[in-house]
């Protein structure tokens, strides 16, 4: 075998050493990656005895199938349910966080832990913040609370007005930041309120419940002026039996 050979086996056997090891090398390096939209979530000025909701999509970036092992919120006020435990790369689950205010007065901190199987952050938490049992100052909704009725459908509709006025001495921008029941619509999504004015916005039942899990949810709106705050109005749809 001549040195020219010699040298392109070496070169052939070295090629296909290094093709093996990158190759154990990626699949050891095989796993889940977990990621939140986002861990922080305001609800602002709420009613007492109230339940309230907002949704958190958690992300797979990894190249591994991210299992959720268990979402452990901080106390009994709150419920996490998962829309699936198994997440494909690529792919995401909605985490669905339910607030019930009950006796609760003042500013609260709730938190909600998940665990996964991603190696680098076995743990990982969200955290909702409220107001509760206290009107804003300034910007106020009239009712306080949506419940939807047959008896008070109009046209074969379950319409709802929501005035929101603002009672400041300035110029804000509403908009609303969260809607997480697919069931409901609102009419507009945005309003600017000069001093002493009121919007209304027309809210829908759009579709039948009939699981009553799905019962209670929430409208958050959002208010800038010279500071930016929220106001979260609870909805109560009708139940189809």
């Amino acid at each position: 075998m001549s040195k020219f050979t010699q040298g392109i086996s070496f070169f052939t056997i070295m090629l296909l050493a290094l093709t093996a090891v990158t190759f154990a090398s990626g699949q050891m390096t095989k796993q889940p990656k977990i990621e939140l939209s986002h861990d922080q979530f305001y609800f602002g000025f709420m009613p007492m005895n109230a339940i309230v909701q907002h949704s958190y999509w958690i992300r797979n970036k990894g190249n591994d199938t991210l299992q959720i092992i268990s979402v452990k919120p901080g106390c009994g006020c709150t419920t996490a349910p998962l829309s699936k435990e198994k997440i494909a790369p690529d792919d995401s689950a909605l985490l669905k966080v339910t607030f019930d205010s009950k006796n609760m007065v003042g500013k609260m901190v709730k938190d909600v832990e998940i665990f996964s199987n991603d190696p680098q952050k076995p743990s990982t938490s969200v955290r909702f913040f409220a107001v509760v049992n206290r009107e804003h100052d300034f910007v106020r909704a009239t009712p306080n609370a949506l419940r939807f009725s047959k008896f008070g459908a109009k046209d074969g509709r379950m319409v709802k007005a929501l005035d929101i006025k603002n009672g400041s001495n300035e110029t804000i921008e509403l908009k609303v930041v969260e809607l997480p029941a697919d069931y409901v619509a609102i009419d507009r999504k945005a309003a600017k309120l000069k001093p002493g004015e009121t919007a209304t916005f027309q809210v829908e039942q759009t579709a039948s419940v009939t699981n009553e899990a799905d019962v209670l949810t929430s409208l958050t709106v959002e208010f800038v002026g010279q500071e930016t705050d929220r106001i979260t109005i609870p909805i109560v749809a009708h139940l189809q039996k």
